[in-house]
C-alpha cells in the first residue's frame, strides 16, 4: 500500500462519512507522521497535547475526531495513561478490498448508456440518440 493510495481511501470514506476538518486534518497529521518515520513503525506514538497543538483543535474536538476516524476503520488507537510519558498510540489502518467494485481494465466494465430519445428528429444528426451515463466516484480511479 502507498501513501497515495491511502489519500485516495481517505477521500472515498469521506464521500460516505463527510468528515469534517478536524477529522480530516488529524488523519492527514497522522500520515504525515507516518510518512516521516518511513512507515518503519506499525503504531505511531504521540502525546494529545501535542497532537492538539499541531492539528490546532481542542482535546474534546480530539477525542471526536479520532473516534469517527476509528468507526469508519481508517486508523486504530489506545488511549494512552495520564502522564506525560504514556502517550496515545495510533494505527493506520489499510484499506480493505473491496470486491463488489470491478476495475477499469475488466472487460464487463462498460460504459451505461441511457436510451432516451431526442426530441430533434432530423435524418442529418450529428450525435448519437443515447447519452453516456456516468457511474461511480471521481475518486474511483
Amino acid at each position: 500500500m502507498c501513501y497515495i493510495d491511502l489519500i485516495n481511501n481517505f477521500w472515498r470514506e469521506d464521500e460516505q462519512w463527510g468528515f469534517s476538518c478536524n477529522e480530516t486534518r488529524l488523519y492527514f497529521y497522522l500520515l504525515h507522521l507516518a510518512n516521516r518515520l518511513f512507515w518503519e513503525k506499525e503504531w505511531i506514538e504521540q502525546s494529545n497535547e501535542r497532537i492538539m497543538a499541531n492539528v490546532g483543535i481542542s482535546e474534546g474536538a480530539l477525542r471526536t475526531a479520532r473516534e469517527k476516524l476509528k468507526e469508519a476503520s481508517l486508523i486504530d488507537f489506545i488511549i494512552g495513561g495520564r502522564g506525560y510519558r504514556v502517550k496515545t498510540r495510533y494505527h493506520i489502518l489499510l484499506p480493505k478490498p473491496n470486491t463488489n467494485r470491478q476495475s477499469k481494465s475488466t472487460p464487463s466494465s462498460k460504459p451505461l448508456y441511457n436510451n432516451t430519445k431526442t426530441k430533434n428528429n432530423n435524418s442529418n444528426e450529428r450525435f448519437s440518440k443515447r447519452e453516456f451515463v456516468a457511474s461511480g466516484s471521481d475518486f474511483d480511479e
